[in-house]
């Protein structure tokens, strides 16, 4: 029966069993597959929303432009890694650019610093990704790793140079999207950690 438009289940056993029965077989999890998100729980940004250009701190309005995030601890430094600090015969420099999953693309600011919240940079997802060239105008995260960012590990493509396919198929989203859009699950396995950033900016300025 109804009440005030709610459906109100009377007290049959059999009644109770079977409402039981439909929920256990809706809400059993899967134990071979992971869960399929949506664009709001990963904080999908598209490549029209990011002007085609890789994600990074240099290109979020949350930015203290060289210094910081406005919207964690001031004594984070925030700003392109180049490590080692001298190219040696065994190993070339590697530039890395910040970003976290609050990047909202807009100008940085560029004033005197100002601090809107104190997100743990650990729960912001702050971390250090390597660009594939020093000096680039702008790189960061992309699923495909196109115009200069670096790609994403759940980014799928049928070859193995994502950056030559416009779209791929995303495994956290479960669907295709473009090789400019990107999220907050964005995954590599040679980011940077922002405590290891935090530490070579220390021997940088040694």
């Amino acid at each position: 029966m109804k009440t005030d438009g709610f459906l109100v289940y009377e007290p049959k056993v059999s009644t109770l069993k079977k409402i039981n029965s439909i929920r256990r077989v809706i809400s059993a999890p899967d134990a071979k597959l992971p869960p399929i998100l949506n664009n709001g729980q990963v904080a999908f940004s598209s490549a029209a929303s990011a002007d085609n250009e890789p994600r990074s701190c240099y290109n979020c309005v949350f930015y203290n432009y060289g210094r910081s995030c406005q919207l964690m601890s001031q004594s984070i430094e925030v700003r392109r890694l180049l490590w080692p600090k001298v190219e040696t015969p065994d190993s070339k420099q590697i530039e890395y650019w910040p970003v976290c999953s609050y990047w909202v693309k807009g100008d940085p600011h560029t004033g005197a610093e100002k601090t809107l919240a104190r997100l743990n940079p650990e729960d912001a997802g702050l971390c250090w990704i390597n660009a594939p060239e020093v000096g680039l105008e702008y790189s960061g995260a992309c699923c495909s790793g196109a115009n200069g960012g670096d790609d994403c590990d759940m980014y799928m493509t049928p070859g193995e140079d994502k950056r030559s396919f416009e779209q791929g198929h995303c495994r956290v989203l479960g669907r295709d999207v473009n090789g400019m859009d990107c999220c907050s699950a964005w995954l590599d396995d040679d980011l940077v950690s922002w405590r290891t950033a935090q530490e070579r900016f220390k021997v940088n300025r040694g």
